[in-house]
């Protein structure tokens, strides 16, 4: 009787057939091309047939690969799938779901979403990651993150992630209202973002280099210290207005008038392929979504 294969061997065959090469397959799985090709070999061999046909333009399936290929594919998932949801249960039964958001969905939308989803699972313990777009995308590679909600900048690329588009949001220029004065911001504006911010940093950038060439740009670790900044010392910040509208009204922020700026950023919520979205991280989804009537 033959070793039946690994499960996590059967993956990796997945990946090889979703990323066409071999190459750029063992990149995303961070192991050497040499490994794969073991992999792929040793399954070719379990099978008793070639299932991959190599060339310099990548690999495609053979007649017994694409059978395999569809017989693998729900069964891995649906493993993978029950693992995930038994990694998502504690000693005592209680369930977890681990949540990723840079800071502006964090604000938008996480307060709302939570308070529904404790009161529809009230035994479920839910920990949110605070981060940019590129560390929470690898996160949720790497199995740390159950789903991760972020704007889609051009250096965080998700092809390998399910994603689903969830928001607009838009963002103007604020300063503290009592330190602003009329018209445009001076040239010698101090700017603020923070580091998890999924939509400012290209944009203050061109902004302040826009209209405040002398200026400087800040870096903070937080939302708050952020508001501190702008609140207290006058710096200038790219915030949403929604976020503004909703938590800081007795700040008395007030907003740049700059008719050329008109910035906006469309939300995502971002899944691994494999294994497919667990229960708890599709109903979390599904309160997110049905915010946008909101």
């Amino acid at each position: 009787m033959k070793t039946m294969p690994k499960l996590a061997h059967l993956t990796m065959f997945k990946d090889i057939v979703h990323c066409g090469s071999l190459h750029e397959a063992a990149k995303k799985l961070a192991i050497s091309q040499p490994t794969l090709s073991r992999v792929l070999k040793e399954l070719e061999m379990t099978v008793g047939a070639r299932l991959l046909e190599r060339s310099n333009r990548g690999v495609r399936l053979t007649a017994v690969g694409e059978l395999f290929y569809r017989r693998i594919d729900a069964a891995t998932n649906q493993l993978l799938n029950a693992f995930d949801e038994l990694r998502g249960l504690s000693a005592d039964g209680e369930k977890r779901l681990r949540v990723g958001m840079s800071v502006d969905p964090l604000l938008c939308y996480l307060p709302q979403v939570l308070e529904g989803f404790n009161r529809r699972y009230p035994h479920t313990r839910v920990t949110v990651v605070e981060d940019g777009p590129e560390g929470l995308l690898a996160r949720l590679r790497n199995c740390e993150l159950d789903l991760a909600v972020s704007s889609l900048n051009g250096a965080a690329g998700g092809a390998d992630l399910a994603m689903q588009a969830l928001k607009s949001e838009r963002f103007s220029l604020y300063q503290g209202g009592d330190l602003t004065a009329a018209g445009q911001p001076p040239a010698e504006a101090k700017w603020v973002v923070p580091r998890s911010c999924s939509v400012g940093h290209a944009a203050i950038r061109e902004i302040a280099e826009r209209y405040t060439p002398h200026g400087q740009i800040v870096e903070t670790d937080s939302f708050l210290a952020t508001w501190c900044l702008v609140r207290q010392q006058g710096y200038i910040a790219l915030l949403s207005d929604r976020v503004v509208a909703h938590y800081a009204p007795q700040l008395h922020l007030q907003k740049i008038p700059t008719h050329e700026i008109d910035i906006s950023a469309r939300f995502y919520v971002f899944t691994r392929h494999e294994p497919a979205t667990p229960p708890l991280s599709a109903a979390f989804i599904h309160l997110l979504q049905a915010m946008q009537t909101v």
